[in-house]
């Protein structure tokens, strides 16, 4: 049995996918391993699917500013119960706009 390198195998996984020959033939007929080159179908398929699937994170600007020292003190809070289930909590005199944007990038 030979050993490919990782660029060969990635070659290999092309020829199979185009080849239309079941692993067992296609294997036998490369002089490769089943095994061996279950792992590398394995791997690029999931280095092909994983980007795919996985939507990138969206991050939004964040304003931190003081708020009014009585009211912190105080304990005063304002709670926003979100459809996942978390809770967000603001000062009580917290802008509402911002909250209303907050609350719907988030959901």
């Amino acid at each position: 049995m030979r050993r490919p390198g990782p660029e060969e195998w990635l070659k290999l996984i092309e020829e199979f996918r185009a080849s239309g020959l079941q692993q067992k033939e296609f294997c036998a007929k490369h002089d490769v391993t089943l095994s061996t080159f279950q792992f590398w179908l394995y791997r690029k398929s999931k280095r092909s699917s994983g980007s795919e699937s996985k939507p990138a994170p969206t991050f939004l600007p964040v304003e931190v500013v003081a708020s009014p020292a009585p009211q912190a003190r105080a304990g005063k809070l304002v709670e926003v119960a979100l459809r996942s289930g978390a809770v967000v909590r603001f000062s009580t005199g917290t802008d509402t706009g911002y909250i209303a944007e907050l609350v719907a990038a988030i959901g």
